[in-house]
């Protein structure tokens, strides 16, 4: 069995949306992986903007920052 290590280039540094260390590397790879994919609920896409900690789930975090706004595949890309 082979093991392959997957790696893509992150866009150049940004302003971080949130100071917390943690908080700012799960935003950021994220809005990478999701400048790269669609995601699925069974066969109708989601449009995800915002993520949760487990450690604290009534806080919402948004991924993209605001003068971004989320990719637009639902148009883009019709099932």
């Amino acid at each position: 069995m082979a093991d392959y290590i997957f790696r893509y280039k992150l866009d150049g540094k940004k302003e971080p949306v949130y100071q917390d260390p943690l908080l700012e590397m799960i935003r950021a790879q994220m809005e990478n992986i999701l400048n790269i994919i669609i995601p699925l609920e069974g066969q109708r896409e989601v449009k995800i903007d915002g993520f949760k900690l487990l450690r604290d789930r009534r806080t919402v975090y948004k991924i993209f920052p605001q003068e971004q706004e989320t990719p637009n595949f639902f148009e883009e890309h019709p099932l």
